[in-house]
């Protein structure tokens, strides 16, 4: 384009000349200024570099990768020759957020694998393409050929080059390939952008109000960081953006160069937890095609000691300037203590943590770091990150980030509550159902819903259990041991993500119910046998002696993983898999804990016999409901404190009891294969499934079960403040709504008994185990009604007691009139036949009513039970 103008100013400049008189003044001043143009045209056929001369002239020149020039608010990118078409990585972070909505600075913005990227020429154009690396054929030709036709690159971004710099490298201008929404996070400004109603917001990128924020280059890695503004409509929206019209995010791109040998891979093996790269190979016999590859560090024996090698380099993690100085030193230890755990695989020395050097930038992807983050809306808790080499797992870089509120909510969490969630959210959350449940399972690192909330409640109740020993006052923090082991464990989850662990539910089994306080066994194996689990805090009753809190050290599942992922020989790998029957060794992740049906599979439990600890764990929190005031109120405290406490310890009562509903037509579930020693579904004998469901009665649907002294709910007070952030009411009221929450909590674990899915797993059951093996629908349904409808005949029925008998009859009513699909005939028939056998002893009881409350409830109950019965029969006939 600057060649075409200077033609026309020649143009221009001939036909002045032609007007003027000659010999004039004006006359030269032309014959100069043509001459001088053509002069300059000989000199750039002579240079055809002068283009980039111009171009870099005051440029600020950044050596690396690539190269950059950086001039003017415009960033230039140099690609040489013999790159062109060379794979290189390319990962893209939040390095300034918003602290909410997903918008963390240090979060990744895609999954496990980094983008395959490469530059391709085009005629005079230079592309920017995204290759597949999913699919291949490794040793067929023919299937290759196949795949390449099937399989294509995305075209991600396209530029003409500007220059060509005298090495022959393309010059292209790059910025407005990184002021655009090239990360795709313009998907969670829009959930910045979202109402309060919930609706989905609006935002469009603004290339007005976005900046290159800073570059810098390296031999094996470029980094770009570019200041983005998102437009929203909507002028409120997040506290923590000061004008809700334009949403700031910075993001971080790395590109990266490519190991250039690739990493040895180790093939996957689903008896254990490890992240996974999986590729289709269309050369492969499997009928699947699939290859799963186990993401790990890379690891290469160095010097031998003893019978362990020390690798040539460690797997290093450094502690970022934002750690708090009282977490620095715990935060370091929970990293080296996964030591243990590869001396289990051959390796000494093979991990280690170092501060964050003073001029070293947390977002290069040479560093994995540790940091700590302040949010207004916490989203996580936690995060353990990582990003490998998509074509064999390696991993190369990881990102782990701590919320600040998950560790001073835990801390003294009663006096404020970060993240509230109600006690059926908490059941649903531990049994894994529900809208709550994680929408991938396998995204790295990736914390599960509520998971800072039960944290917080852990520390509620670690707090009142040691107020009732006499260990501390209201109001004080928690000791600084049980905030050790709490640190060292998060740090060790988050961190074991990084080196290539899935979460493990099924760890808190491994342990004996009579050792979970024995230091010498759970210092060998762990309060829970891996790190990765998602436990409650271990807390021993009034007068007993405590044990440890939590794992605070590689446990025996975790060096069994480790062994198999790093141990050089696959071979060795293919022996470690087969002990999977060992009590040790016990996994279930996230996919089979969503199930419902095994509850060894669990979330925030603990123990062997996780049926016979939530009954403990139940009666423990039992005791310290009356005595809430008494242990958390002080002089001159607010009293929603008192409320605060109460909430939390209901959330923990019932993540406690949400494994006794597993129990009811479960299975444990073994990942065993042929001749490893166990079969792959064992049935829960009837005695243990009707001793859970007589606790769950017992705890939940009792008379009295989720009762409170008047006292104590006298004793519950409202927030004092109202404004952003912070409200004065639960669900829209100033008074604790206690009756509405506790019905809910009730609800919720009756639906569950009553699922569709258990229903039709209980009468398979029946035909795979025997009928005399496992709790029958009939069983169930009647010890329920029971239960709930126990008051009949007693003249009185209470408030809270109506509530449940109707919830019952909405639950009873959906089962005969509008089963979910799935639902088995025969429980629709059964359900029927309870509520015939109901009506009766309703109708019985009705003159004996003693009050008009209980009389119009019964009243009430027998017309409802009548229309439902007549609303079934007219479903079937439809």
């Amino acid at each position: 384009m600057r060649r075409m103008a200077s033609h026309v100013l020649v143009l221009a400049a001939t036909t002045a000349m032609i007007a003027l008189p000659t010999g004039t003044a004006a006359q030269d001043t032309v014959a100069v200024a043509v001459e001088e143009e053509k002069e300059e045209e000989e000199v750039q056929e002579e240079n055809p570099f002068r283009d980039f001369e111009r171009l870099v002239e005051g440029a600020e020149v950044w050596p690396g990768f690539f190269d950059l020039y950086t001039k003017e608010g415009r960033l230039y990118l140099a690609v040489p020759a013999d790159r062109l078409g060379q794979e290189f990585l390319m990962d893209m972070r939040v390095a300034q957020g918003i602290g909410a909505a997903g918008l963390f600075a240090g979060t990744t913005l895609s999954t496990f694998e980094m983008d395959l990227m490469a530059f391709e020429k085009h005629g005079e154009n230079v592309l920017l393409v995204q290759r597949p690396h999913r699919f291949g054929a490794a040793s067929d030709v023919r299937a290759a050929a196949a795949v390449s036709v099937s399989v294509g690159s995305s075209v991600v971004r396209s530029t003409d080059i500007e220059a060509i710099r005298p090495d022959s490298a393309l010059v292209l201008d790059v910025t407005s390939w990184f002021l655009s929404d090239l990360s795709g996070v313009g998907e969670l400004t829009r959930g910045a952008a979202r109402g309060s109603n919930g609706q989905s917001g609006s935002t469009s990128f603004d290339r007005s109000r976005s900046y290159i924020d800073g570059v810098s280059s390296f031999p094996e890695n470029t980094n770009i960081r570019a200041m983005l503004t998102f437009r929203s409509g909507r002028p409120g929206g997040v506290p923590s953006v000061a004008d809700g019209r334009y949403i700031p995010v910075t993001i971080h791109y790395t590109l990266a160069k490519l190991p250039e040998r690739p990493m040895e891979r180790r093939i996957a093996d689903d008896r254990v937890g490890n992240f996974m790269t999986v590729h289709k190979d269309f050369s492969s016999l499997d009928s699947t095609f699939f290859r799963r590859y186990v993401n790990r560090w890379r690891l290469e024996p160095g010097e031998r000691v003893g019978d362990l090698r020390r690798p040539v380099e460690p797997i290093t993690y450094y502690i970022d300037r934002t750690v708090p100085d009282e977490y620095r030193g715990w935060f370091k230890e929970a990293v080296e203590n996964w030591n243990t755990a590869f001396e289990a695989a051959g390796w000494v020395d093979a991990i280690r943590a170092l501060d964050l050097p003073e001029d070293a930038d947390p977002n290069d992807i040479r560093y994995s770091v540790l940091r700590w983050n302040t949010s207004d809306d916490p989203g996580y808790g936690a995060i353990g990150a990582s990003k490998v080499d998509p074509r064999t797992g390696e991993i190369l870089v990881a990102d782990i980030l701590f919320e600040a509120n998950g560790f001073r909510g835990f801390r003294n969490t009663w006096r404020n509550i970060v993240n509230p969630v109600t006690a059926a959210e908490a059941f649903e959350m531990a049994l894994g159902v529900g809208e709550f449940q994680a929408p991938d399972p396998n995204l790295p690192g990736m914390e599960l819903p509520g998971f800072g909330s039960a944290l917080e409640a852990q520390g509620t109740l670690a707090g009142l259990v040691l107020a009732a020993r006499g260990e501390l006052d209201p109001g004080d923090p928690l000791p600084d041991e049980l905030l050790r082991q709490y640190t060292i464990w998060l740090v060790m989850h988050e961190v074991g993500h990084t080196l290539g662990l899935r979460h493990n539910f099924r760890s808190s089994a491994s342990t004996p119910l009579d050792r979970l306080h024995n230091t010498e066994f759970t210092g060998r194996n762990g309060v829970y046998s891996s790190v990765m689990e998602y436990p409650t805090i271990n807390l021993a009753r009034p007068g007993e002696r405590n044990g440890d809190y939590y794992t605070y050290n590689a446990g025996s599942y975790d060096r069994w993983a480790i062994s198999y992922a790093y141990t050089q020989s696959q071979d060795d790998a293919n022996d470690i898999a087969r002990r999977v029957s060992e009590l040790g060794h016990m996994y279930g992740t996230d996919s089979d804990a969503r199930g419902a049906l095994d509850p060894t599979i669990t979330r925030y439990d603990l123990g062997g016999d996780p049926l016979l600890w939530g009954a403990e764990r139940t009666a423990l929190i039992r005791d310290l409901l009356p005595k809430i005031p008494e242990y958390v109120l002080r002089d001159n405290s607010p009293f929603v404190e008192a409320t605060n406490a109460y909430t939390q310890l209901m959330n923990e009562y019932a993540r406690a009891l949400a494994p006794a509903v597993k129990y009811i037509g479960g299975q444990y579930m073994n990942r065993d294969h042929v001749g490893d020693g166990r079969d792959p579904f064992v049935h829960i004998p009837k005695a243990k499934q009707l001793e859970a469901l007589d606790l769950l009665v017992d705890r939940i649907f009792a008379e009295g079960a989720l009762g409170l002294p008047p006292a104590v709910l006298q004793s519950f007070g409202a927030n004092g403040y109202e404004h952003w952030g912070s409200t004065r009411t639960t669900s829209g009221r100033y008074d604790y709504p206690f009756h509405a929450r506790t019905l809910e909590l009730q609800s919720t674990v009756l639906n569950q008994i009553l699922n569709a899915s258990r229903l039709a797993r209980i009468r398979d059951g029946e035909t795979k185990f025997g009928t005399d093996q496992v709790a029958t629908i009939p069983e169930i349904m009647a010890s329920l009604t029971t239960a709930i409808w126990s008051e009949l005949g007693t003249g009185t029925i209470s408030a809270d007691r109506r509530d449940l008998q109707r919830t019952y009859l909405d639950s009873m009513e959906r089962l005969v009139v509008n089963p979910a699909n799935g639902t088995p005939a025969d429980a629709r028939a059964v359900a029927r036949w309870e509520l015939v056998q109901l009506r009766d002893r309703i109708d019985s009881a009705l003159s004996g009513a003693s009050d008009v409350y209980t009389q119009a409830h019964l009243f009430e109950a027998l017309a409802r039970i009548d229309k439902t019965l007549d609303a079934g029969l007219e479903a079937e006939r439809d």
